[in-house]
């Protein structure tokens, strides 16, 4: 058996994935108009009206034509809640809105949870049948990861994170509950210019990655 040739049959290019320095002007344009499910739509605490301006679900809740957020922090969910916000506190693993939403938005929320599998039930459940997932997530591959492994410096994770996600892994675990990825989005802001470079020559390894999704069946 010839061991070099089987590996290099294996060896394939990175999916040539488009760029984006934006993590929310695509899902933003998704939103436009529909009714949005947003997961995980606390962020950062806020201490007064102002400070929403700058959160995610602020902007999804402009563009849709309805928007409900759904977290786990009670203090934030109220806080938004007084604002006017339809907000509600639920665990996104187990929740049970009885609604549905023509798109459920998951910014930096899947390497949160415990569960991924129960999550994504749990969105088929409130999704229309063809109805869409729009998904952001830290990029496993990154280049702050690699430089940081290859010269033997421990990463400083989140310590609210369970996991990290590559494209393959995530369409994987996608597949297995029933969705169908459509788009992928290599994301990072470029802020250092050698970030800025790296990622010009190699996409790949960008600080995010956005993946847009349906329901196996579904049409779009």
């Amino acid at each position: 058996m010839n061991l070099a040739r089987i590996g290099k049959r294996n060896w394939h290019a990175v999916a040539p994935f488009r760029f984006t320095n934006s993590k929310f002007a695509r899902i933003l344009e998704i939103c436009r108009g529909k009714d949005v499910l947003d997961c995980g739509c606390v962020g950062s605490p806020i201490e007064n009206a102002e400070e929403v301006a700058g959160t995610s679900h602020f902007q999804i809740a402009a563009v849709s034509r309805r928007c409900v957020g759904v977290d786990l922090n009670g203090t934030e969910i109220g806080k938004r809640r007084s604002l006017g916000y339809d907000v509600r506190h639920a665990n996104v693993e187990s929740m049970a809105l009885g609604e549905q939403f023509d798109v459920v938005v998951a910014g930096d929320l899947i390497e949160h949870v415990s569960n991924a599998g129960a999550f994504l039930e749990a969105v088929k459940d409130h999704l229309r049948p063809a109805g869409l997932l729009c998904l952001v997530t830290p990029n496993a591959t990154s280049a702050n990861s690699v430089f940081k492994a290859i010269f033997g410096v421990e990463s400083i994770v989140n310590p609210e994170h369970t996991c990290w996600y590559d494209p393959i892994t995530l369409q994987q675990l996608l597949t297995r509950h029933g969705f169908e990825p459509l788009e992928y989005y290599w994301q990072d802001y470029q802020r250092h210019p050698l970030v800025t470079i790296l990622t010009r020559l190699r996409p790949n390894l960008s600080a995010h990655f956005i993946l847009i999704a349906r329901l196996q069946g579904g049409s779009a």
